[in-house]
C-alpha cells in the first residue's frame, strides 16, 4: 500500500526539482526527503523515480508513470481529511475507562488532551476499581475499556500494549547509593524500601524484576506499603526508604530526591489497553482506542519518558 506521506514527498520533489528545495517547502530536512523517495521506491517495486539532470532531479519513466496516480491519491487523502474533521465537532458520547487507583494519573490526562481536542463532544469517564473488578466490569458492560498493567491474559478479552514505562529506584539526597555509578540490586536488602501493596500491578512488576536478578522480596525490609506511587514518593523525600517509581510521577526537577544506578537491565512497567474481544460496534469507544494508540499519543508518551 503506497504511503501518502511518501506521496507528497514525491510530488513536492517533481514540483521544486530537487531534494533540498523540496525539504525547504516540507520542513523536513535533506536526507529525511531522501528516504522518503527510497522508501516508495521500495513500494513500488524498487526502481528509480528520479535521475540526476543538471542540478536538477528529473523524473524516470516509472516516475512519470507515478505521477498522475500520485496527484490523485494525494488529492482524495486530502479531501478524506477535510471530510472527518468536518464530522469531529458532530461525533459526540460518553466513554467509560477503568484503572487502578494511583496507577495512570500521571500520563492518561495528556492522551485524554488529544482526543478532547481532536473531538470536543466526547466525553470519557474514569472510574477506579480493583483489577478484577475492572475485568468483571468490561465483561457485563459498565465499562467500555481498561488500563492496567501486568495485566493477566484472559479468555474474551482483547489486550494491547498502550506504554511501557521505566521504574527508576529513587533515594533522597544525601543518601549512600547516590554516591556510586552501579549499584548491585542485592545491596536492597541492606537499606528500607518502600512498595506498593500485595497484588497492586506496580508491585508485581518490581517483584519479577527483583526475582529475576536473584532477589526475594522476603528478605527485604519493607517499611512501607502505599498504592499511590506519590505517597511512596514522599515516603523517599521525608528519608524514610528507598523505592521503585515510574518516571512518570519523578518530579520535573530532582531537588529531593535522586535515582540510584541501577546494575543491569531497567526495571519495566507495561501498561495494557484492554476491552472485551466480541463486542458491539460503537463508534464512539473506537475514536478513544485511536487516540490512545495513535501517533500523536506515541510521541507525547516518548516526551514523557514512557514508550509506547
Amino acid at each position: 500500500m503506497l504511503n501518502t506521506v511518501y506521496l507528497q514527498t514525491f510530488l513536492a520533489v517533481v514540483e521544486t526539482g530537487s531534494f533540498s528545495a523540496a525539504a525547504k517547502r516540507l520542513h523536513m530536512s535533506q536526507p529525511a526527503v531522501s528516504q522518503h523517495i527510497r522508501a516508495l521506491e521500495e513500494q513500488v517495486g524498487g526502481v528509480r523515480l528520479f535521475r540526476r539532470s543538471g542540478q536538477h532531479m528529473v523524473l524516470t519513466l516509472a516516475g512519470e508513470q507515478l505521477l498522475g496516480s500520485a496527484r490523485e491519491l494525494v488529492a482524495l487523502a486530502e479531501r478524506t481529511v477535510q471530510a472527518v474533521s468536518a464530522l469531529r465537532g458532530q461525533i459526540g458520547g460518553r466513554v467509560t475507562i477503568g484503572c487502578l487507583s494511583g496507577s495512570v494519573e500521571a500520563f492518561l490526562p495528556h492522551l485524554l488532551e488529544i482526543i478532547q481536542r481532536q473531538y470536543p463532544a466526547v466525553t470519557v469517564d474514569i472510574a477506579f476499581h480493583g483489577a478484577d473488578d475492572l475485568f468483571e466490569g468490561l465483561a457485563e458492560r459498565r465499562l467500555d475499556l481498561a488500563i492496567l498493567s501486568d495485566a493477566p491474559r484472559r479468555r474474551g478479552f482483547e489486550m494491547r500494549v498502550l506504554a511501557g514505562e521505566r521504574l527508576a529506584l529513587t533515594a533522597v539526597h544525601g543518601h549512600p547509593l547516590l554516591q556510586g555509578e552501579q549499584t548491585p540490586v542485592g545491596v536492597l536488602r541492606d537499606y528500607p524500601l518502600a512498595l506498593p501493596r500485595v497484588g497492586h500491578p506496580l508491585r508485581r512488576s518490581i517483584e519479577d524484576g527483583l526475582r529475576r536478578r536473584g532477589v526475594v522480596i522476603g528478605d527485604l525490609r519493607i517499611v512501607c506499603e502505599a498504592d499511590s506511587p506519590l505517597l511512596l514518593r514522599s515516603a523517599v523525600e521525608a528519608g524514610q526508604a528507598l523505592a521503585f517509581l515510574p518516571v512518570s510521577v519523578l518530579p520535573s526537577r530532582l531537588d529531593r530526591i535522586g535515582v540510584v544506578a541501577l546494575a543491569g537491565q531497567p526495571f519495566v512497567q507495561e501498561w495494557y489497553l484492554i476491552r472485551l474481544r466480541e463486542r458491539t460496534a460503537n463508534r464512539i469507544v473506537d475514536i478513544v482506542v485511536e487516540g490512545l494508540l495513535g501517533e500523536e499519543a506515541r510521541t507525547t508518551l516518548l516526551g514523557l519518558g514512557l514508550t509506547a
